[in-house]
């Protein structure tokens, strides 16, 4: 029991990291919802014929289709084999057959999916997503207590790790990206103390290398290799980090036997072997996904397919720093409806101020140049405040040494994931000095190291608060400085929320004189009113938006006044309620929470498919730009398609499909539908097996006859009602 008493708080504060989770997915694992987003399918024959059964016309976030399209995919096929008996090798459907368990990214070898070979898969997603944010925030609460923060200070940081914007979009649609990314502060862990048992000469270093080397392991099979790249460039720069920081501290000091006389630079060397043996043994236990993994790469279409200014294009623009406040400034997908400031009437979003849908979606609130998966940055605020308090500690007089070059560490981290998320110059470090990083066009995932950085920095800045006492006892004297400081911080906040507040009242009250202003405002910002269908309605979205952010000053100022009159159980609780209201209000519908019925639903056509004799495979015919069978579906009925999407996609196989007409979807890693007539008459299809393909509109059979060389049978099959096939004779054979 004793063991247990010790460690009641730590256990007390891992169960609290659970809240945040069960408030965002509680509908999709306690509850009768579902998190694949089934709707989605909806927007697409020839599911769409049925939308309005269903009530699914608009999707509740139509950025979350890869998850239904893709991840679904993966893990029914993964599963059914594995049932079956079988080693899922090879995949026959899509792009007319392609490796499978190589590609990785279905994580199926990752031991937290192991919960969907004992979950229905409309209830494992959500149960997976809460148990990964639940080890995210351990996970960061472990790494803060090895760099010696107080059990709040890391809790704290555990909180805003687990529910920073990059792991909450990516949750509602990458479950993988969350798998592999949750593991990096443990394997930071892993290192600090390393490098602490090793210079320290104990005898522990061998147990922590082989804790290290399984969560490497456990990382690699989560099923990300772009998360696996980062997490062991981080690692390498934290292992660098402090070696030179041990080979510092050992140069400068003094033996404390005169007979001692071991060179700094064997003393820095001294955890090289343990560190070396991590990454070793930890890269053999994720060989049998990471050696099948580099083999199909080195084939993948998007070797060298970006340049550098390509490649900076896909970042940040630099005025989605302002979500870094107001996460929603540039709507939201999952946002279909806004209450008018004047009317309090709830009104749906519907057409936008040309007459037209939303181009990110209809009925959607969305703006944003950078969409709203992709820019997922927010951290909360009191964070950001608690962060800044933490770069300060670093160069306080009486810091010790080690959390000066901690905070240096972390604060560098920040500066340079900032740096490569707005696409600056800077990110030529990475494009030209690091191997296969030009096959990654995702400058903006350094949101996650940020969000690290970030998380560590506000766990010492409430250290900083609570008066950090890694030293010994300081005197008021020299506690003065941090006082000073946090005041200044809890009346910054105290002023701006108030009159945020006040200013915006009195635009309510006097909208009518300051209307044209805000008017143009509106017409001012690119892409504004594409999604709104006036002044009004973009007035009234925003007004709730810097509503709750005044709020949330306020209540930030409250908190640190706490700290700063020494009121530390009530100034830790209430941290740890705003953060997690913070996050819970900037998150909260963003995932898919809907009937499992429509999962059930199958088309008519499927049905007509399926029962259609032989092998053979499938595409689409789409002149207008429409997406029968959109790629990947028909995968969920075991159809064999030549289209698809994925990541990873063969360059002989895209060169091939390249001769039969150009493919402008692979910049989105999409193999296309067939989208020109003259296609129709590739002898290529006929290699390929094509038998169907799929139009969502009527055939213009005179077009089709006018163009149509009897090179083989083609039938097309009109989605918009029951199937009809138009079978022409091969008259040249």
């Amino acid at each position: 029991m004793r063991p247990i008493r010790r460690y009641a708080v730590d256990l007390i504060i891992m169960a609290g990291f659970l809240i945040l989770p069960f408030l965002l997915y509680g509908t999709v694992t306690l509850g009768s919802r579902t998190m694949l987003p089934a709707d989605n399918l909806f927007q697409w024959a020839p599911w769409q014929q049925a939308a309005a059964s269903f009530d699914a016309a608009v999707p509740h976030n139509n950025l979350l289709t890869d998850l239904i399209i893709e991840n679904y995919a993966w893990k029914k096929f993964a599963v059914d084999s594995f049932r079956s008996g079988e080693i899922p090798l090879w995949s026959p459907y899509l792009f007319a057959g392609a490796p499978f368990l190589a590609n990785g990214q279905h994580g199926m070898l990752y031991p937290f999916s192991w919960i969907f070979f004992f979950v229905p898969a409309a209830k494992a997603y959500g149960w997976y997503t809460v148990l990964q944010l639940w080890l995210a925030g351990i996970s960061m609460y472990v790494f803060g207590r090895v760099l010696k923060m107080r059990r709040g200070s890391a809790a704290l940081a555990g909180l805003v790790y687990q529910g920073s914007g990059f792991m909450l979009t990516s949750a509602a649609v990458f479950p993988m990206i969350n798998g592999a990314a949750v593991w990096l502060p443990l394997l930071l862990a892993t290192i600090e103390k390393i490098v602490q048992t090793a210079v320290g000469r104990s005898s522990s270093s061998l147990l922590w290398m082989t804790i290290g080397a399984i969560l490497l392991g456990s990382q690699i099979l989560a099923g990300h290799i772009e998360i696996t790249y980062y997490t062991l460039l981080i690692m390498a720069f934290y292992a660098l980090w402090r070696l030179g920081s041990v080979a510092l501290v050992a140069h400068r000091s003094k033996p404390p036997d005169p007979g001692f006389t071991e060179p700094w630079y064997r003393t820095m060397l001294r955890p090289v072997p343990w560190l070396v043996g991590l990454v070793g043994v930890g890269l053999m236990l994720g060989a049998v996904q990471l050696i099948p993994f580099y083999e199909v790469g080195q084939l993948n279409f998007r070797e060298g397919a970006a340049s550098f200014a390509e490649v900076r294009s896909w970042a940040f623009p630099w005025r989605r720093i302002v979500t870094l406040l107001l996460p929603n400034f540039y709507g939201n997908p999952a946002h279909h409806e806004y209450r008018d400031v004047f009317t309090g009437q709830l009104t749906r979003f519907s057409v936008n101020s040309l007459g037209e849908p939303n181009p990110q979606g209809a009925g959607s609130s969305a703006w944003g140049i950078k969409n709203y998966v992709e820019g997922g940055i927010y951290l909360a605020v009191l964070p950001l405040f608690l962060a800044i308090l933490g770069v300060v500690q670093a160069w306080r007089y009486g810091t010790n040494s080690a959390r000066r070059t901690q905070g240096l560490f972390f604060s560098l981290l920040c500066l340079f994931a900032l740096a490569f998320i707005f696409g600056t110059p800077l990110y030529a470090l990475l494009y030209y000095g690091l191997p296969f990083i030009n096959q990654l066009h995702t400058p903006f995932r350094w949101v996650w190291p940020l969000s690290l950085g970030v998380a560590v920095l506000a766990g010492f800045g409430v250290d900083y608060i609570l008066g950090y006492r890694a030293s010994g006892e300081r005197g008021w004297e020299e506690k003065r400085s941090a006082v000073d400081l946090q005041r200044v911080l809890a009346g910054f906040a105290a002023v701006l929320g108030p009159v945020m507040l006040l200013l915006l009242f009195l635009s309510w009250v006097f909208f009518d004189r300051i209307e044209p202003l805000v008017e143009r405002l509106f017409l001012g910002l690119v892409l504004a009113d594409t999604a709104f269908a006036d002044v009004q309605a973009f007035y009234s979205y925003e007004f709730w938006q810097f509503l709750i952010l005044g709020l949330v000053l306020l209540a930030t100022a409250l908190t640190l006044w706490l700290g700063y009159r020494g009121k530390i159980r009530p100034f830790l609780l209430l941290a740890a309620l705003l953060i997690i209201t913070d996050l819970f209000l900037a998150n909260r519908g963003f995932n898919a929470a809907v009937d499992p019925a429509l999962l059930a639903f199958k088309p008519q056509m499927v049905s007509w498919l399926e029962s259609q004799p032989g092998l053979w495979r499938l595409t689409s015919f789409t002149p207008h730009g429409d997406k029968p069978f959109n790629a990947n579906s028909a995968w969920l009925y075991d159809l064999q398609d030549v289209r698809g999407y994925d990541s990873i996609i063969t360059k002989q196989y895209t060169d091939y499909m390249t001769a039969i007409e150009p493919q402008n979807e692979l910049p989105f890693n999409r193999v296309q539908p067939i989208a020109n007539w003259e296609s129709l008459n590739s002898p290529l299809l006929d290699v390929l097996g094509v038998r169907y393909v799929i139009s969502s509109t009527a055939i213009d059979l005179p077009k089709l006859q006018e163009v149509w060389q009897g090179e083989g049978v083609r039938i097309y099959e009109n989605l918009a009602a029951a199937p009809r096939a138009y079978t022409l004779p091969q008259s040249a054979t």
